[in-house]
């Protein structure tokens, strides 16, 4: 995904992330929440990922401003698979908790369009935590949805 390579190029990334975990496979997914998944790629599955990360954040460091977020998407690719292109990112904090939820044309975009909008999503995400009110521009077609829930 763009948003390591966004994070990580960023000066100070020593300072501030804390952990970066991908579990990619639906295993390694079930073994980070350590539990068996009952609906992969949706907005159930993406808040259990940021609750864990949420409570992971809380044992690495002491400081009160940590949170978690996570990613799950079933984005363009090679081959034919049932559903939409979306995506689930989800986020939680002391503060707050919610999702934003992506729902790409299939066949319109390439996989690294969609990664790239994913990744601006995830940063924008990101700010409204820490505070920054300044978002990346997200540009979707028509018949594309972008929905952000507090919970």
């Amino acid at each position: 995904m763009k948003i390591i390579e966004y994070l990580f190029t960023t000066p100070g990334t020593s300072k501030t992330i804390l952990e970066i975990l991908i579990p990619y496979s639906k295993n390694s997914l079930s073994d980070f929440l350590s539990d068996a998944l009952d609906s992969h790629v949706s907005h159930v599955e993406a808040i259990n990922m940021a609750e864990k990360s949420y409570l992971r954040s809380k044992t690495l460091s002491r400081r009160p401003n940590t949170f978690g977020i996570s990613c799950t998407a079933a984005i363009s690719t090679n081959r034919l698979r049932r559903g939409d292109n979306r995506a689930y990112i989800a986020w939680r904090s002391e503060f707050s908790k919610g999702y934003t939820s992506v729902i790409f044309q299939k066949n319109r975009r390439t996989r690294q369009e969609e990664d790239i909008i994913i990744s601006k999503i995830i940063l924008n995400t990101i700010s409204k935590i820490i505070g920054i009110n300044e978002y990346l521009k997200i540009k979707l077609y028509e018949s594309e949805k972008l929905e952000e829930h507090n919970i």
